[in-house]
């Protein structure tokens, strides 16, 4: 049986004592050296700035109030490969000694070795806001396809989805019509993500990988294109199906905020109206749901 690996985790300048921001559910982190340079850990550049819009993360504090620790990342490995299935983040209060696991992440993607070699990045300016946005909505079947109706017949866009089929087990990657998509929301498949957008999507430029159960396609591709995402939906214990409809209409190169275009904006905006007026949205802000499904959520 394969052992862990354990790194313990330094700058480049020598400094090993840290404040520690978290976001838990996301496996993603930043650590703050005493010298107030800031490093995201492992590979949270990918998702960092798109989770922190709504809520920066408090840093960790010890039972005895002291927020400076110092960090070792825990490996383990996966049995009969080369690659990583697990990374615990383990902190010890530099006051008290106390030692605890503050996060544990579950690698679910190959290779990892960087994830060891490179278990931290520089980032100049990691409390960076732009135009991006995450609503969801509790729907019904055909709430689903007037929302699919929507994206196809009043903004006129052009769909990609990408979708299990269950006759062969196998995902694929596909330019869908309105009527494809409704087939595909309906019989025999199950889909992941529809990907909504004006331009081309080249499957050669988004695809992570391909194998025996086919197309794995690379997460957040609608954060730098001009894409709205439409994600398969949540099941909620029994309160329903709770979808999510994420899109930008600013990105970030290299820590610089660039816009998307006018036209990409005008469709978001459009976008958003349309949801106003089609759904109740008494769960909060950016929430669109079905009367009937939210009902049902309310009585859960």
């Amino acid at each position: 049986m394969s052992t862990s690996l354990i790194n313990n985790i330094i700058t480049k300048k020598g400094e090993n004592v840290f404040q520690v921001r978290l976001l838990k559910e996301d496996g993603v982190g930043l650590l703050t050296t005493q010298t107030d340079e800031n490093y995201l850990i492992l590979d949270s550049l990918d998702y960092w700035y798109d989770l922190i819009q709504n809520e920066y993360p408090k840093k960790k504090k010890c039972s005895c109030k002291n927020e400076w620790f110092t960090v070792q990342f825990e490996y383990i490995p996966r049995e009969g490969t080369t690659d990583f299935r697990e990374i615990n983040i383990i902190t010890t209060c530099s006051d008290c000694g106390k030692t605890t696991t503050a996060m544990t992440i579950d690698i679910d993607y190959s290779p990892t070795e960087e994830l060891f070699t490179t278990p931290l990045h520089y980032c100049e300016r990691p409390n960076i806001k732009y135009k991006y946005s995450e609503l969801t909505g509790f729907w019904s079947g055909n709430d689903l396809k007037a929302v699919l109706s929507f994206f196809f017949h009043d903004l006129g866009l052009t769909a990609w989805c990408w979708y299990f089929k269950t006759a062969d087990n196998r995902r694929y990657f596909d330019k869908v019509t309105y009527d494809r998509a409704i087939e595909i929301i309906t019989a025999g498949h199950r889909y992941l993500n529809f990907y909504f957008t004006r331009n081309n999507i080249n499957t050669d430029d988004v695809k992570k990988l391909e194998d025996e159960q086919g197309i794995y396609i690379q997460q957040g591709i609608w954060r730098r294109n001009e894409i709205i995402q439409l994600s398969a939906p949540y099941s909620m214990s029994g309160a329903g199906l709770l979808y999510y409809i994420h899109y930008c209409n600013q990105w970030l190169d290299k820590g610089e905020v660039k816009d998307k275009s006018e036209t990409f904006e005008a469709d978001t905006k459009k976008m958003k109206a349309w949801l106003a007026a089609k759904f109740i949205s008494k769960r909060g802000k950016d929430c669109f749901d079905g009367e009937a499904a939210y009902k049902k959520f309310k009585n859960n």
